[in-house]
């Protein structure tokens, strides 16, 4: 497969203060590609510098093979982008913006037509004026604008901020539609299980450092789950020592645990109980980082 992102020991330094120190990534076409961390990793950093919105104190970016520096002109035609905390002009209506951001393409907005349909912006909705967009609105223009012409390259940071279950599952179903058109997509985000639903690999970064470099399969069997149990009645501590389970604390009616990796044999013993409650938040994103610190 052709690579189509490649940097090579990226490095911004902001003054005294590191942004990304040392990145090398290579993201292939037709790859899902998450980049995760928390706020103040360096992702909108990264991204930036891929966009030639930066420019790194050192290293290097290639897109399609060619360099940043040298050819973002070029590389912008056939590039999608959503930026991160969204900035539009106010005074445009939703439609005029489309189309406005998609003048800037050769291509036509292949896939203006059905994203705005899938989003349920109605021409009602189109033909008001962006400063009374709610923010979840204004991000899902921000994604229509992205994808509508069809970019070989999509590249979005954190592109769910702001919208409900319902419409993240319209985009995580169109990066999908691409990926299978042989796209490649590279998008940041800060929710672990967003990143376990649709990519193929996913890089971890905390603290202006690249931490891991994983394929989904591989990272499932790191992920760490908290566990609130509640019994109706007795049962033995015993039974939930093992190395991937980690126990928080333990009442007679209640027991508080981590699990990491498989979750399948914690359930299996939880089903030789009687169960009052049971309480199972999406995966830590915190903690399965510990479990790359503790590595």
């Amino acid at each position: 497969m052709n690579t189509i992102i490649k940097t090579e020991n990226l490095t911004k330094y902001y003054g005294n203060h590191l942004g990304i120190k040392d990145l090398n990534l290579e993201i292939k076409q037709g790859e899902i590609f998450g980049f995760l961390g928390p706020n103040g990793a360096g992702k909108s950093t990264t991204i930036r510098m891929i966009l030639h919105l930066l420019k790194p104190t050192s290293g290097q970016i290639s897109i399609f093979g060619k360099k940043v520096s040298k050819h973002y002109a070029q590389i912008y035609r056939d590039l999608g982008n959503l930026p991160g905390e969204l900035k539009m002009y106010e005074h445009l209506s939703g439609q005029y913006f489309l189309d406005y951001m998609s003048s800037f393409f050769d291509q036509k907005p292949k896939w203006q037509s059905a994203l705005v349909e899938a989003f349920q912006l109605d021409s009602t909705i189109l033909a008001k004026k962006l400063k009374y967009y709610s923010h979840g609105m204004k991000q899902k223009l921000g994604i229509i604008q992205a994808l509508q012409h069809d970019p070989a390259l999509v590249i979005m940071d954190e592109p769910t901020e702001g919208l409900d279950p319902l419409n993240k599952m319209i985009i995580y179903d169109y990066l999908k539609k691409f990926k299978d058109q042989g796209k490649t997509i590279f998008f940041s985000s800060h929710d672990l299980s967003e990143v376990e639903k649709i990519c193929d690999r996913v890089g971890l970064v905390r603290s202006g450092q690249l931490m891991a470099l994983e394929h989904i399969s591989d990272l499932k069997k790191k992920m760490v789950r908290r566990m609130e149990i509640y019994f109706k009645g007795e049962y033995s501590l015993t039974n939930f020592k093992d190395a991937n389970i980690t126990i928080i604390s333990h009442q007679p009616d209640r027991l508080i645990i981590t699990v990491k990796g498989d979750i399948n044999p914690i359930i299996k013993t939880l089903s030789k109980y009687a169960l009052s409650n049971l309480v199972f938040p999406e995966p830590s994103l915190e903690e399965t980082f510990m479990q790359f610190y503790k590595n």
